[in-house]
């Protein structure tokens, strides 16, 4: 019996030591395993002019073969500081690849640098120029203090075989989403919308874009216990105000004997209104 019980205990053990141990995938190798028939079955869809389709494919590569894998590091240059690597980013990483003559909405950059403003804290915010220096700088006014703005040079940077993974296989501008270990807890491409858009409806279409990828990190931070109740509250206020708003709203307002809210009573007080209106219009008809 002792035997036994030893045997159970050794083999739970080793069974969670085991389990412990993450196979950590690295972006560049899932990419390059798929990346092949990713491409044949896309072109196909644009051939057919089948964009469903390719959101399908897009959405099933990254589902199923890209997230959980680790963002390779390498090696970024920035406009002051020396050359750094992406391991050095500590906090889970909200990531932008970009390049100088990506023309963003109207409303893309004030959206980013407002999540930025607000989230810099929890999240660090990264912009990445597939570009040159020169490029970089003539674009740099227009971000917030809070958003890291790097670039690289394939002409110059050594991780060239990682680069390659990074910009040619999937495109740009894309968002990347890690935790603060790299691991890939989704990617998203850039929202787009016609040119002539105005900024208001431009800022809010980039902002909810933009926002589920803040969520997303967001809510894995706190799965995780890393926020606080109160924390968590004040930036679910910020991410989703409008909803917030509502829920809020329908908490302060009475509710009456048959359990309906001043709100209710008015949305049932004008439907009565319009049956009544559409009733004498018919018996009029008649």
């Amino acid at each position: 019996m002792k035997k036994l019980l030893v045997f159970g205990i050794l083999f739970c053990f080793y069974g969670n030591f085991y389990a412990q141990q993450e196979v950590r995938i690295p972006f560049s190798t899932a990419i390059s395993a798929h990346i092949v028939k990713y491409n044949m079955k896309m072109d196909a869809a644009y051939r057919e002019n089948d964009m469903e389709r390719a959101k399908f494919l897009f959405d099933s590569l990254v589902t199923n073969h890209l997230n959980g894998t680790y963002l390779d590091n390498f090696t970024v240059n920035t406009l002051k500081e020396d050359p750094f690597s992406f391991k050095e980013f500590e906090k889970p990483l909200f990531l932008i690849t970009y390049a100088a003559w990506c023309v963003p909405g109207i409303g893309e950059i004030p959206a980013l640098n407002d999540l930025a403003d607000r989230f810099h804290d929890q999240i660090d915010f990264v912009v990445l120029f597939w570009d040159t220096k020169e490029n970089l700088k003539a674009k740099s006014k227009d971000y917030s203090e809070h958003i890291k703005l790097v670039y690289v040079d394939e002409k110059t940077n050594l991780d060239s075989h990682i680069v390659n993974k990074l910009k040619h296989a999937l495109g740009f501008p894309m968002m990347y989403f890690t935790n603060e270990e790299k691991k890939l807890l989704n990617i998203q491409k850039i929202e787009t919308h016609h040119s002539s858009e105005t900024l208001s409806n431009s800022y809010n279409i980039h902002f909810n874009s933009l926002s589920k990828g803040v969520s997303l990190i967001i809510a894995d931070l706190d799965a995780r216990g890393l926020l606080d109740g109160e924390e968590n509250a004040e930036l679910d206020d910020t991410l989703n105000p409008e909803q917030n708003k509502s829920t809020k709203k329908k908490k302060k307002d009475k509710v009456d004997k048959d359990g309906r809210t001043d709100e209710e009573r008015r949305i049932d007080e004008e439907y009565e209104k319009y049956k009544r209106e559409k009733d004498s219009l018919n018996n009029n008809r008649k």
